[in-house]
């Protein structure tokens, strides 16, 4: 039985919740040190440290920008961590993907994500990315939003292996005989 999404984000945004509003947040914690940005791990980014100062140094060392894919998927599972400049003014935000490797921003994925106050200021979650629908070796323009305005932004690369055409054609037999009309 697969496991329902929802309650994982409801579970991991109510314990970032409680990091959040720890007292070690009053020293410059990642919300203040990340305000506005979203940071990528092919690994679920830590909940909580010893220290603000701690937790901040964990989550810059788990960053990543660079996945590849998982050859046998045709995959990318990336985990995010996003903080915002302000606490959020509702429980929904959206989160959408823009592939901008040729210098347009074209939209490749939107999602809603839920998180269990407005207030907020941190969200943890993850998602996949199908190469069926993505493509491959993209630059990635994360940003969430609410309301229609942004609230954090981050990019990473999708990167694989593209399909190699040989070039070879091969035909049946069929297609080499001449019929009536071409004789």
């Amino acid at each position: 039985m697969r496991r329902s999404f929802v309650p994982v984000i409801a579970v991991l945004t109510l314990v970032l919740s409680l990091v959040a509003a720890s007292p070690a947040r009053a020293g410059g914690g990642p919300e203040k040190v990340f305000a506005g940005k979203i940071l990528t791990s092919d690994k679920k980014f830590p909940t909580y440290a010893k220290s603000a100062g701690a937790y901040t140094a964990a989550l810059r060392k788990q960053s990543k920008n660079q996945f590849w894919e998982d050859k046998t998927k045709q995959t990318w599972k990336i985990y995010f961590a996003a903080f915002f400049k302000k606490g959020l003014t509702d429980i929904e935000v959206v989160v959408k993907l823009y592939d901008v490797t040729n210098a347009q921003k074209n939209l490749m994925a939107s999602f809603e994500q839920y998180v269990d106050q407005r207030g907020q200021t941190a969200l943890l979650s993850q998602f996949t990315l199908e190469r069926k629908l993505v493509g491959v070796n993209k630059q990635v323009l994360m940003v969430i939003e609410v309301g229609g305005r942004s609230v954090a932004s981050g990019k990473f690369k999708i990167l694989g292996q593209e399909e190699r055409l040989s070039g070879k054609v091969d035909f049946s037999e069929d297609d080499t005989h001449k019929t009536d009309d071409e004789e």
